[in-house]
């Protein structure tokens, strides 16, 4: 319960006023201030369907051409390094939901239209969510939609079996790892986002992708602040 009322206490906007990267005072109460925010480094030619950086400006890689992952987009902001990393680490293991907020609304201004009807963040199993105190994807996906004001629906996907994690696993270690981990509850979508806080290998998106084409969603895209450099 204190961890929780922590959380959501660091998430109002008593804790407005300064810069999440330098600690500064920031122009007009936001979370970052504008010398750090032009400092940012995002992909200048990221492949339109993983997000790999490409040598000069084309719509996908070689192995996108070759073999398409399930996903019709995938949209990332910069490879997983400082201070993305730094940011989702503080997120992820040391309660810091406006972190999440900041990556969300940083990657609002980077999306490009067409513009998906409802977002869609990677849902938590029940117990690590309640350990953490919070999804950090939704808080993520909630940045994005105080930007842009896209509905985020936390309750079409469900995670059912608590999984180990990811981050050690092989890429057939992790399709193995997550098999009928997740439902999706019908709903009348056609063009959703799947948001994460990082892509590696791309199986959890590929999974959720793959279930939600079933469900009969006709364009599924990915969406996260960073990729690992895996391809």
């Amino acid at each position: 319960m204190i961890k929780r009322l922590a959380a959501c206490l660091q998430s109002s906007p008593l804790w407005w006023g300064q810069c999440l990267l330098c600690r500064h005072d920031c122009e007009q109460q936001t979370l970052i201030c504008r010398q750090c925010r032009d400092e940012l480094p995002q992909l200048a030619r990221p492949c339109t369907r993983c997000g790999f950086p490409l040598a000069v400006e084309d719509a996908h890689c070689g192995q996108c051409q070759r073999r398409p992952p399930p996903w019709q987009r995938m949209q990332v902001l910069a490879d997983f390094a400082p201070p993305y990393s730094d940011l989702i680490h503080q997120l992820k293991y040391h309660r810091k939901p406006l972190h999440g907020r900041l990556l969300g609304q940083l990657l609002a201004a980077a999306v490009s239209p067409p513009l998906p009807e409802v977002i869609l963040p990677v849902p938590l199993h029940w117990w690590r969510k309640l350990r953490r105190g919070y999804n950090q994807a939704e808080e993520i996906a909630r940045g994005v939609q105080q930007v842009l004001g896209i509905t985020v629906d936390p309750g079409a996907l469900q995670r059912v079996r608590m999984t180990a994690s990811q981050t050690r696993l092989s890429r057939r270690q992790r399709r193995l790892n997550l098999h009928r981990a997740f439902v999706a509850r019908p709903r009348d979508y056609r063009h959703v986002a799947l948001l994460d806080d990082v892509i590696t290998t791309g199986t959890t998106m590929a999974e959720l992708t793959h279930l939600l084409h079933r469900q009969g969603v006709e364009s599924v895209e990915v969406w996260a602040p960073c990729r690992t450099l895996e391809h």
